[in-house]
């Protein structure tokens, strides 16, 4: 089953999903079900997210703009049309740079703190 507050159990909406803000200048929007997650994510020019770790496989396209990341001991700036993968418990960071980004996260498990 779908988890979620939108529409039906089927179809979403951007423009209906809660938003949260896990991060100052960070914007999501999640819909999940038992075991995989996507995230949409709007970031403010500027905006961080610190290095950081966790047990969920991650990959993350971006659809604007563009941001410095860091994934192991690997670095890159990645623009629309990229994608990352990071696997399981591998430290990663980012720092926006001049515009305003939208990315979409794959998660699988679900993050619990992103629901």
């Amino acid at each position: 089953m779908i988890k979620g507050t939108i529409m039906d159990d089927y179809f979403h909406s951007l423009k209906t999903i809660k938003t949260k803000e896990p991060v100052k200048g960070i914007s999501i929007r999640s819909v999940y079900l038992d075991n995989v997650m996507l995230t949409h994510i709007e970031f403010e020019p500027g905006s961080i997210i610190p290095e950081h770790r966790h047990s969920n496989e991650q990959i993350t396209l971006i659809l604007a703009g563009k941001m410095d990341m860091a994934v192991g001991n690997k670095k890159k700036t990645v623009v629309k049309g990229d994608v990352i993968v990071i696997p399981a418990n591998i430290e990663h960071s980012a720092k926006i740079l001049d515009e305003f980004t939208i990315a979409v996260d794959a998660w699988s498990p679900a993050r619990e703190d992103y629901k």
